[in-house]
């Protein structure tokens, strides 16, 4: 066995003593005002800016849609087919403090990347995750990420699809994950006792957290699912949650409760989708696509059946136009992922130009991190047996990365019109998750570090954390978007 490589791997993710763990807080703190500092600065200096996909239909369904008449004729709008949660929540603040339309949804954007970030920030805590090496890289990267900086002003439906994701995260975290169990595996599960007599202040205290998540749990799925049709897909996270859990006493209970969760979310969304959109256009997910442009997507499908293998080989290839035209144009002739994948970095030309400095630095994101994803990759297959709160984590967001990743495909395939360019990375923007994981993965192994170094982790430790420091500043500070 080497065990300098279970030295190094354990030294990210494992409890530090008093002294270091206390560094390790300074060190999140130190960021997170970085980070918030760098949220706000964003928002002050895109105040006004419009920036986002069909701004226009976005904000028209503001005037059409109100509590009193949450619904709007399917057909009558560009954005008529969405669920209308989206639209009532910046309706909300525009009617609360005298906005605009625009600057309503540039609010409910910055409010919902918030929301993501403490969110997603309270689920390492609950892994013991936060105040670790590992845990902070990610956290700090992915949301510092070019896309992730674009969401917080920018006139999307996605970014609170995104904050409901991990919201869910969270809450499932806090019903499948006992606080205890990355602590002592042989200590009992008393997260869920069969009866509630219960006087001990630290069970009761675990109940009431269990039933908060529940009905956090509920909400977030059921709001996700009436924002959007990629909200139903959130169901999932609760499902790779539970398998990821460690399992032992206690754990059907926490099943029963997590399903109970996700049972009453459907039964609140299932009316609706039935009552509007089966009932009236005999299918649950009806696409504005399938009607404004209803020939050509006829003459895109018959052309996918002539050749499917075609089909999927150009969906997999790199973009012709890029080279041509320059990496942010995209391709409206042909369906490509790597279109999807620059969006992750790089802003493209149809919702506006972007600086010389801010295209290289993304263009240099895009370039590394398909690299790093792999070593990243390699390295977790190679300590996926691991049973500690890092990995199983990596098993919840690389399982959900991956149906985001296929659930795009399986639009594209049923919609293969390219000329509005579905390949967006906006679509499947939980796939961050994924991305960003790999990234801290790779560092997290002794095979990157040189013998004579490994005596010096520690120093490399707050090398990665001055790294990971500029990534947030530069990002905040020169928005690729």
């Amino acid at each position: 066995m080497d065990f300098s490589a279970v030295l190094c791997y354990n030294s990210w993710i494992s409890p530090h003593t008093p002294k270091t763990a206390n560094l390790w807080i300074r060190w999140e703190r130190i960021l997170l005002v970085t980070l918030l500092i760098g949220r706000f600065s964003v928002l002050l200096r895109r105040m006004g800016t419009v920036i986002g996909y069909d701004p226009g239909a976005h904000t028209q369904m503001l005037e059409i849609l109100s509590w009193t008449h949450p619904d709007s004729d399917i057909h009558g709008s560009f954005y008529g087919y969405h669920p209308p949660l989206g639209f009532l929540i910046p309706r909300t603040i525009q009617m609360l403090f005298g906005l605009s339309a625009e600057n309503s949804v540039v609010w409910t954007s910055f409010l919902a990347a918030l929301a993501t970030f403490f969110f997603l920030r309270e689920t390492l805590r609950q892994c013991r995750l936060l105040h670790r090496p590992c845990g902070m890289a990610f956290l700090y990267i992915v949301s510092s990420i070019p896309i992730q900086i674009s969401t917080l002003t920018s006139i999307n439906l996605d970014g609170i699809v995104l904050a409901m994701a991990t919201g869910v995260l969270c809450a499932s975290v806090y019903i499948f994950w006992p606080d205890t169990v990355f602590e002592d595996h042989h200590q009992p599960d008393r997260t869920l006792p069969l009866h509630f007599g219960i006087q001990d202040p630290v069970v009761r205290s675990r109940i009431h957290n269990c039933a908060v998540a529940t009905i956090a749990l509920c909400t977030a799925l059921a709001g996700a699912a009436l924002t959007k049709f990629s909200g139903v897909l959130l169901l999932a996270i609760p499902v790779f949650a539970s398998w990821a859990q460690p399992y032992g006493r206690g754990w059907w209970k926490r099943c029963t409760v997590g399903a109970a969760g996700c049972a009453v979310a459907i039964a609140i969304v299932f009316p609706y989708y039935h009552t509007r959109y089966y009932m009236q256009e005999g299918r649950y997910f009806p696409l504005n696509t399938e009607w404004d442009a209803g020939g050509a997507v006829k003459d895109a499908i018959a052309q996918r059946e002539q050749d499917p293998g075609k089909f999927f080989r150009d969906l997999f290839s790199p973009s012709p136009v890029h080279a041509a035209q320059g990496i942010t144009h995209p391709d409206d002739q042909t369906n490509r992922l790597a279109d999807m994948w620059r969006d992750f970095w790089v802003r493209r030309i149809s919702t506006g130009e972007t600086t010389h400095s801010a295209l290289h630095m993304g263009l240099l994101y895009m370039l590394l991190a398909p690299w790093l994803m792999l070593v990243g990759f390699i390295l977790f297959l190679r300590n996926s047996t691991r049973r500690n709160a890092w990995v199983r984590l990596g098993w919840v967001l690389l399982a959900f990365s991956l149906l985001q990743l296929g659930a795009m495909i399986h639009y594209i395939y049923r919609i293969p019109f390219a000329g509005w360019v579905p390949a967006k990375g906006l679509y499947v923007l939980p796939s961050i998750w994924g991305i960003s994981y790999l990234i801290v993965n790779a560092f997290l192994d002794h095979r990157l570090v040189p013998r004579p170094l490994r005596g010096s982790l520690p120093k490399l430790q707050h090398i990665l954390m001055t790294v990971v420091l500029t990534f947030v500043i530069v990002n905040h500070a020169i928005p690729v978007y």
